[in-house]
């Protein structure tokens, strides 16, 4: 059974604004007048200005969301406003979800918040039926099976919520949490639930904890919910004992299905904002930690729990994120990557060794995880010898070069060191490419293609073919003579031709000679040797009577 915390923020927009930021000094005064004073957000909204987010003070003093600032400015004369920031919310929340993977990785926005709502073409902002004009904002987080990490089943899962919102409570944050079996009932319980105890709803239990809720805790359309009211259907428990065709066929399929989705009938994914990793390994500390030596020796004991998971499953790890929790509640990450699948801990934490530096532990870190989102099937390796000192060895890598190459991807970027791959291609400087050395490997046997041209092709390729200067019998003849970078050299052997099409389903351009976009339709090859007995591959193209000729590599 699946276990869903709905977070919502009533006051994102407002909070955003109330809380200090050290690093502008100058929003300090601001962040002061809206702590203490009455302030709201302005939008343009129907040819005037119109109040949207209030804090406690605005609403004390009898403002609320749509009205007219000159309407609210006759109330409150010392109002403090500002511009709606829809931008700067979304940017906060994604924050607060980064903050929320340290409980699970299965966190998702809320698409029904007002404070990360966008207006439409005519500048109007539709309020959804829930959160309403207010700049509230909200998270859903898939909690299924992490209640073990705060105890044992039910009081598990309720110190994981108690946790979660006094965390945020001290960071300035308004919010409410509610857990649930589904998304549609921990959203209306955190919503509209009028006691702190009915924000837990147990397992099975959301047909009882929704039946006294307000109707406007189905997500319902506008429209819906006042016919409904008209029609006395105030609670949620008031459409259970309704038959289901006349509902329907009165309303459509939006209330059944949203009525079914919060009793667990129907199901509703979440779709994370990000892709949770395969594997993942947590550290928490009584206390928080901040010196380099001692982040080390966290990684290096997560890098061992984690390299276990792997061992057991059978795979290795392609990518790896580490991720530092501190105490101000802000996130720092960094991640390394290997060319090859790896759940060696040396070798891996040798690579951290070059990013830990990057990270800032800021005033504390009070939690770390170590998470694996790229992992392949483990081939080609041999572990460890239990009991022993010896170093496994790698396929492929007894020279050391896997390891080298992935030292220098994360020194230089991994699109800067590359490794050249095959492609399917006849012509020859298409033949091969490059790829970054992470790239999975090719699969085997696919260069045989390739080593079975080596025969006939050069050993050096010019990267770009050089025009030259030939002499031969008749047009249709191989050369006797060419001249190239001013130095003739005259054929004593040739072999040839060999006749190469272009491709023709790739776009060509017109102009002058550029490869892979304007090779010539056809292509005659010749390997020459001169006098002086050096080897060349040059070819001809264009007609007999108008043919250039060029020099594209040296044989041998």
């Amino acid at each position: 059974m699946k276990r869903i915390i709905s977070l919502w923020f009533p006051k994102l927009a407002t909070d955003r604004l109330a809380r200090p930021r050290p690093e502008s000094p100058g929003q300090t005064q601001t962040a002061k007048d809206w702590s203490a004073r009455a302030a709201a957000t302005v939008v343009w909204l129907e040819g005037c200005p119109r109040l949207a987010a209030l804090n406690a003070h605005a609403r004390a003093a009898g403002l609320r969301p749509h009205m007219r600032l000159a309407d609210a400015r006759t109330l409150v004369p010392d109002l403090v406003t500002a511009g709606v920031e829809s931008e700067a919310d979304r940017r906060l929340l994604e924050a607060i979800a980064n903050w929320c993977d340290r409980y699970t990785p299965w966190v998702a926005l809320d698409p029904l918040g007002a404070a990360i709502a966008e207006p439409d073409a005519d500048g109007r902002l539709e309020a959804c039926s829930a959160g309403g004009f207010g700049g509230d904002a909200g998270l859903l987080l898939d909690v299924t099976g992490c209640g073990h990490l705060f105890g044992e089943d039910e009081a598990g899962e309720r110190a994981l919520l108690t946790d979660l919102v006094e965390r945020l409570a001290r960071h300035d944050f308004t919010c409410r949490a509610a857990m649930a079996d589904t998304a549609g009932a921990a959203w209306a319980l955190a919503r509209y639930a009028e006691r702190q105890a009915d924000l837990f709803c147990p397992r099975h239990g959301q047909r009882e904890a929704l039946a006294p809720l307000p109707v406007d805790g189905l997500r319902l359309n506008t429209p819906i919910l006042e016919t409904f009211l008209k029609l006395g259907l105030r609670r949620i428990g008031d459409l259970y004992a309704l038959p289901r065709a006349p509902l329907a066929r009165r309303f459509g399929d939006q209330p059944l299905t949203r009525l079914d989705q919060a009793l667990g009938r129907v199901d509703e994914p979440i779709e994370p904002r990000r892709v949770p990793p395969a594997f993942r390994t947590r550290l928490a500390f009584a206390e928080p930690i901040g010196r380099p030596e001692d982040i080390a020796a966290a990684t290096s004991r997560l890098l061992a729990a984690l390299c276990r998971q792997l061992e057991q499953a059978g795979v290795g790890a392609r990518k790896l994120e580490i991720a530092l929790y501190r105490v101000d509640g802000s996130v720092d990450r960094t991640g390394i990557g290997t060319s090859r699948p790896n759940r060696d801990n040396p070798r891996l934490m040798k690579l951290f060794g070059e990013k830990l530096g990057e990270l800032d532990p800021g005033f504390g870190v009070e939690l770390m995880i170590l998470a694996a989102p790229e992992v392949e099937e483990w081939s080609g390796t041999q572990d460890l010898l239990p009991d022993t000192d010896a170093a496994g060895t790698s396929f492929g890598n007894e020279d050391g070069t896997i390891d080298l190459a992935d030292r220098l991807a994360l020194r230089l970027g991994t699109e800067n060191v590359v490794r050249l791959v095959p492609r399917d291609s006849h012509l020859p400087e298409r033949v091969q490419t490059t790829a970054p050395i992470s790239a999975k490997p090719v699969p085997e046997g696919a260069w045989a293609r390739l080593a079975s041209m080596k025969g006939a092709r050069p050993t050096r390729l010019l990267q770009r073919p050089e025009l030259v200067s030939v002499t031969a019998l008749l047009p249709d003849d191989p050369p006797r003579q060419f001249q190239w970078r001013r130095h003739a050299h005259r054929v004593v052997r040739v072999e040839g031709p060999e006749r190469l099409a272009d491709e023709w389903w790739r776009p060509r351009s017109n102009g002058k000679y550029a490869l892979a976009s304007s090779m010539p339709p056809a292509r005659d090859y010749y390997r020459v040797e001169d006098d002086d007995g050096g080897r060349f591959w040059l070819f001809r193209d264009g007609p007999h009577n108008a043919a250039r000729w060029f020099l594209h590599g040296f044989c041998a």
